[in-house]
């Protein structure tokens, strides 16, 4: 069974996108995107199957799917080859028993997801795979990219330098001054990002990469 996923308009405007393909807003309204998937194919696999294939995939050294994210690849990214995923085995991370938490909030039984074990200490590295291998297919499939940027207030910048140097994709990060922890700045240095200190808040280093992700070769 072949699996496809698209983008969409959130306000439900004409047009299907590939994930594939350079487009963050919706060209009709400019409104943002989100991610649509063939529901006929994967109703064509029973829950009880998925839940099966899930669980044999779960924390398994068969590249990619022993990872959290890409042991779910088919309701993923399913256009991705499996030789271009860029996975660290992100996800899979520890739930903790919340007993006394629970019982002050009037929850039984409560578990709290614990994400700050994962690799940059952040749950971003669950989106940071995705990305970081969207681009190495683009890159694959021929097109002509150089390098990945954002803008970040801590979190982002250190997935993306850490994934992009896993998959050998330079990474130029843009963080406002003064406003980003040493932990989180250590983090893109480490990992070899062009990290550069702008004297504005988030936003203005949002609207800075905006501009030079223009040149379709970052």
């Amino acid at each position: 069974m072949s699996y496809h996923a698209w983008f969409s308009c959130i306000n439900g405007c004409p047009g299907q996108y590939s994930p594939l393909e350079v487009i963050y807003r919706c060209p009709t309204c400019g409104d943002l995107l989100e991610v649509q998937h063939d529901l006929t194919a994967l109703r064509s696999r029973s829950a009880a199957a998925w839940m099966q294939l899930f669980d044999d995939r779960y924390r398994r050294n068969v590249y990619p799917y022993g990872s959290g994210v890409w042991g779910k690849k088919e309701w993923v990214a399913p256009a991705i080859d499996n030789e271009n995923i860029v996975s660290m085995y992100e996800g899979s991370s520890n739930l903790f028993w919340a007993d006394r938490y629970g019982k002050q909030l009037h929850v039984e039984d409560l578990w709290v997801k614990q994400c700050g074990n994962s690799h940059t200490g952040s749950f971003k590295d669950l989106g940071m795979t995705v990305l970081v291998s969207v681009v190495k297919q683009m890159m694959a499939d021929g097109a002509p990219i150089d390098a990945v940027a954002c803008a970040s207030s801590g979190d982002t910048s250190a997935a993306l330098a850490a994934y992009g140097a896993f998959a050998g994709i330079p990474a130029v990060v843009l963080l406002p001054k003064n406003k980003v922890s040493i932990a989180q700045l250590v983090q893109p240095l480490a990992n070899g990002a062009l990290v550069l200190a702008l004297d504005t808040d988030f936003d203005g280093c949002m609207a800075v990469v905006q501009e030079i992700t223009k040149d379709r070769r970052i």
